[in-house]
């Protein structure tokens, strides 16, 4: 780019030299000559004067008085009818410019310069314009390295910065450079460094999401494939096959709705039975913990109404009944409750409690008290609030968490 902007510049500057600088020597070389012409027909009508003078008086001719009359270097030829020709001042050698005198009447006056003082006079415009022209293609050349300088570096910038988004650092930002479309191109490139990012953000919690959330079902999945293994009456295998398509179903669901929560699409909330969906999900927990020779107890008194989408509630419960398996004691009980304003499903075991300065981290995303990856309960969090609700910690020995959802009015 800096070699393109000089030779155009330079060619610029030639293109000027060669439309403005040529005729204004050839101008100056005209001017000269006829300066030079009329300074030789001035010392021409002034030696004619003073012949006319010396004649019309008929006296003879003085030619030391005439020579004052006449530059250094000049001559003056002055011919008188009838006398021989009287030349006054310096001999010229070589070719010479002669002038005759308009003014003369009684003879005739020829002034002549050497033409060396003529070519003299026009190479000195010649050489005043060429230093002109030189020194403006020098101020062009200084001109065009400032400006490709000026105009380069920010775009070696901007390729820098582009590099880095390359390697996968979106922090990188491109500087301003007070040129409007350099710096256009630069806010376009954050702008798209941000976008980027944001979608990089996202598709990495999608992964560790589905990650996180679908260890637990395949577990249960696999659990009941090997249970298959050992029955040997129909019924029961197949009983245990629908069980199994049902896991894998709600595998699906997961998949659907942690996608959906990825892309921030709007929820579909309606008003469903919480007992049912609690229900539904012990069912398959049970094996898990039956497993893990632990029991899991549901407390629901009588049918229990909210406004949730079943996903999201359904994933933030298996969020909270898997950290009670792997982190807490003790029998694990669901606790179900109807109230005016909201509808609260409690998730409290016999483990040995939360700190108290670790209350607040512990919903932080990749906060983990126990070695964990730290993204079940921010999930669950994000889940809950999308459809309005809450997830809280009640109480932090033994822990209850509560997922606090709005009422259908």
């Amino acid at each position: 780019m800096r070699t393109r902007l000089l030779v155009s510049t330079v060619g610029i500057a030639l293109a000027a030299v060669l439309v403005l600088g040529v005729p204004l020597g050839v101008v100056q070389a005209r001017r000269e000559r006829s300066t030079a012409t009329s300074r030789l027909e001035r010392e021409a009508d002034a030696v004619a004067a003073a012949v006319d003078d010396r004649l019309e008086a008929h006296k003879r001719l003085d030619p030391a008085r005439l020579r004052a009359l006449v530059r250094r270097g000049h001559s003056v030829t002055i011919t008188v009818p009838g006398r021989t020709a009287t030349v006054v001042g310096s001999p010229i050698d070589g070719s010479a410019l002669r002038v005759p005198s308009g003014a003369s009447q009684r003879a005739r006056v020829i002034a002549a310069a050497p033409m060396s003082e003529l070519s003299e006079r026009q190479r000195h415009v010649w050489l005043v314009v060429s230093a002109l022209s030189a020194a403006g293609i020098l101020a062009a050349v200084l001109l065009a390295l400032v400006q490709g300088r000026r105009l380069a570096r920010p775009l070696e910038r901007l390729a820098r910065t582009s590099s880095r988004l390359g390697t996968g650092d979106f922090s990188a930002r491109a500087a301003h450079s007070r040129v409007p479309e350099i710096d256009a191109v630069a806010q376009a490139l954050d702008a798209s460094a941000v976008r980027i990012a944001r979608l990089i953000g996202r598709e990495r919690e999608f992964s560790a999401n589905v990650s996180h959330q679908l260890r637990t079902p395949l577990t249960g999945l696999r659990l009941r494939l090997e249970e298959l293994g050992t029955l040997h009456d129909r019924d029961e295998i197949a009983h245990e096959v629908e069980r199994a398509l049902d896991q894998t179903d709600r595998l699906e669901r997961t998949i659907g709705e942690l996608l959906a929560a990825s892309r921030g699409a709007d929820r579909d909330l309606r008003s469903l039975r919480l007992d049912e969906l609690v229900a539904e999900h012990a069912a398959g927990w049970r094996p898990i913990f039956a497993g893990a020779g632990r029991r899991l107890v549901v407390g629901a008194s009588s049918p229990v109404m909210a406004l949730v989408s079943a996903g999201a509630v359904g994933q933030a419960l298996d969020v909270l009944l898997e950290n009670a398996l792997r982190h807490g004691a003790g029998p694990v009980a669901v606790l179900l409750e109807g109230l005016d304003d909201e509808a609260r499903i409690s998730v409290l075991d016999q483990g040995p409690g939360i700190p108290e300065q670790a209350r607040a981290a512990i919903f932080e995303r990749g906060s983990s008290l126990a070695g964990g990856t730290g993204v079940g309960l921010s999930l669950a969090r994000a889940l809950v609030e999308a459809d309005g609700g809450r997830l809280v910690l009640a109480e932090r020995s033994p822990p209850r968490f509560e997922i606090r959802l709005r009422v259908p009015r």
